[in-house]
């Protein structure tokens, strides 16, 4: 995918399968800045995955303060 893709229904073959009417979007991540431009679902997936990595981030931190930091 592009930019120029953005806002366009397209018609995706994956592994997975096809992807009929989808539309091609752009979402990025707040707190690092990462971005992605894909299918709704591709997007969904984007950030599903980044809020689980920073929940864990963020957790990880949390451990070490309370033992003491390092």
């Amino acid at each position: 995918m592009k930019e120029e893709d953005i806002g366009k229904i397209k018609t995706i073959e994956t592994a997975e399968g096809i992807c009929i009417e989808a539309e091609i979007v752009r979402v990025y991540c707040p707190a690092c800045g990462e971005e992605f431009i894909g299918t709704k679902r591709g997007a969904g997936g984007f950030v599903a995955g980044h809020q689980a990595y920073h929940e864990f981030v963020n957790r990880q931190d949390m451990i070490m303060n309370e033992m003491g930091g390092v």
